[in-house]
């Protein structure tokens, strides 16, 4: 993918701020600090944007995800959490049923949404009928354009139900990631292990 990103300087939070921001993290985190991993939350505004844009389209699509870093002191590297709040769709891509490639606009379109604490975060994209997975290709696009502690890439695949997160530029999995399906806001979320796999959650949708 030709893609470049001048990056603004980056908003760090407290993880005592996190408490306000996303409890629910908060409380996961505080009950397993030692835990590998980053941990992470997603609106639900930024879950129904991405699966409202995947759709079951066949071919693949994808965009940028914006959020809130969380971490001891100001070094990127030590990003304990994300709160992932916005997702922001390439509308500039040729994509086909196993290949992807989205032109630099949407960088200009994710900075223009960016509130007083966000930033990009990761990116998103489907694997239609392939499963939820990183390929070859898909590691080098995270090891080059999202290299932070904090970067993630969410991949789905809306045909089989199935979605996976991989973190920093080793595509590593996340600690636990937590969301609230669309039709459950407000209730308990599923939660994404740190084996990408989303557990049956009472309000799952997947």
């Amino acid at each position: 993918m030709r893609w470049t990103e001048l990056a603004p300087s980056l908003p760090l939070q407290s993880l005592e701020a996190l408490a306000e921001r996303e409890p629910a993290l908060a409380a996961l985190l505080q009950a397993g600090p030692s835990a590998a991993g980053l941990f992470v939350a997603v609106s639900a505004a930024a879950y129904e944007a991405v699966l409202r844009h995947l759709g079951d389209d066949p071919d693949e699509q994808g965009g940028l995800l914006l959020g809130e870093v969380f971490a001891e002191g100001d070094d990127p590297a030590c990003s304990r959490a994300l709160r992932v709040t916005q997702a922001v769709p390439a509308q500039d891509f040729s994509g086909t049923g196993v290949s992807l490639r989205m032109a630099s606009g949407v960088w200009e379109a994710a900075r223009a949404r960016l509130g007083p604490h966000e930033r990009v975060v990761g990116w998103y994209h489907s694997h239609p009928g392939l499963g939820a997975f990183f390929s070859h290709t898909d590691r080098r696009t995270q090891q080059a354009f999202f290299p932070h502690a904090y970067s993630v890439g969410w991949v789905v695949d809306p045909l089989r139900g199935e979605s996976a997160w991989f973190v920093g530029p080793q595509s590593l999995p996340p600690a636990v990631v937590i969301h609230a399906a669309p039709h459950c806001v407000g209730g308990r979320p599923p939660t994404t292990t740190s084996g990408g796999e989303t557990g049956s959650g009472a309000c799952s949708s997947e």
